[in-house]
């Protein structure tokens, strides 16, 4: 579901002028969606949503690992540009998104070069963090 409302608003934003196109992605271990600024830079997209609880939380691992590697369900801190979190279990509107930069976010304590699994969403971003409110906000800071 929430892959829908964020193709919605990457939809308006790219009528809107300040994204030019977008790719989805329904492949295991790619990214969600690629969106390509005004300036024709690519920016991947992982979409997720928080989990049920007291406090808004995002779970940022994948479904399924390999045999072989205890870390293959982590994302490597290079694997997407953007995580787009749908905070509507929260909030109950389920167009709302909190969106961090992926290099900015902590690193697994045993794997350095993977995201932590879990990751407080904030309700009210701040200056100076890797999350944001507004799609456009985050874009307009990667390119």
């Amino acid at each position: 579901m929430a892959e829908v409302h964020f193709e919605r608003k990457i939809r308006v934003g790219s009528q809107e002028g300040w994204i030019g196109e977008f790719e989805t992605h329904d492949t295991d271990g790619s990214h969600d969606f690629t969106l390509f600024a005004r300036s024709g830079s690519p920016i991947r997209v992982e979409v997720k949503t928080i989990r049920k609880g007291a406090k808004p939380k995002v779970e940022v691992q994948k479904t399924r690992n390999a045999k072989d590697d205890p870390s293959s369900r982590l994302y490597a801190a290079n694997q997407f540009d953007v995580l787009a979190v749908c905070i509507g279990r929260f909030t109950g509107n389920w167009t709302e998104f909190r969106y961090a930069i992926a290099d900015r976010l902590p690193r697994h304590r045993i794997y350095p070069n993977k995201l932590k699994v879990m990751h407080d969403v904030p309700l009210e971003p701040t200056e100076g963090t890797a999350w944001f409110s507004r799609l456009q906000e985050v874009i307009d800071e990667l390119v």
